[in-house]
């Protein structure tokens, strides 16, 4: 491969892992759990802070989509910026910011928020770029205790 179409394919794969973290905070907010699922690694790992570890695609999903996870809130809303991305080959690692508000009830001033930023490690697929892990940090929490997250500290449990 010549210079120009390393950039190019160093382009193209950069969009990919964009659209990959993208694509994770829409099917989360939007409760598709499949294609939630499929952002991962059969072997991937889901890490929240020290308080949770998560490891293969259908324990994450299932985890996620429950009345635990992000399936037990009346709505959520990601937002992810600022996306480093840092590729290798077949592999690469990303830093995203990171917002989460998760609604509790019918009542949008009744709400439980944490932000940080996302860690993950990706590998090509032939499916494309998939997260083998993602490693969320949390900074500061809002409004109601998340339910990983200590009440009295704010940090985890």
């Amino acid at each position: 491969m010549n210079e120009f179409e390393q950039q190019v394919r160093w382009l193209v794969d950069r969009a990919l892992i964009s659209d990959l973290l993208v694509e994770f905070a829409r099917a989360l907010d939007e409760r598709d759990w499949e294609a939630y699922g499929a952002t991962y690694t059969e072997d991937g790992v889901l890490e929240i802070g020290d308080a949770v570890r998560l490891e293969g695609r259908a324990v994450i999903q299932g985890a996620t989509a429950s009345e635990r996870g992000v399936g037990g809130y009346a709505g959520t809303w990601h937002g992810s910026s600022n996306h480093a991305i840092t590729i290798d080959g077949d592999t690469a690692t990303t830093r995203s910011y990171l917002h989460g508000v998760h609604l509790l009830g019918g009542s949008t001033f009744h709400h439980a928020d944490g932000s940080g930023w996302y860690d993950c490690t990706l590998r090509r697929t032939p499916e494309g770029w998939r997260f083998t892990r993602v490693r969320i940090h949390e900074v500061w929490h809002a409004g109601e205790p998340l339910p990983h997250v200590a009440p009295s500290t704010g940090l985890p449990a």
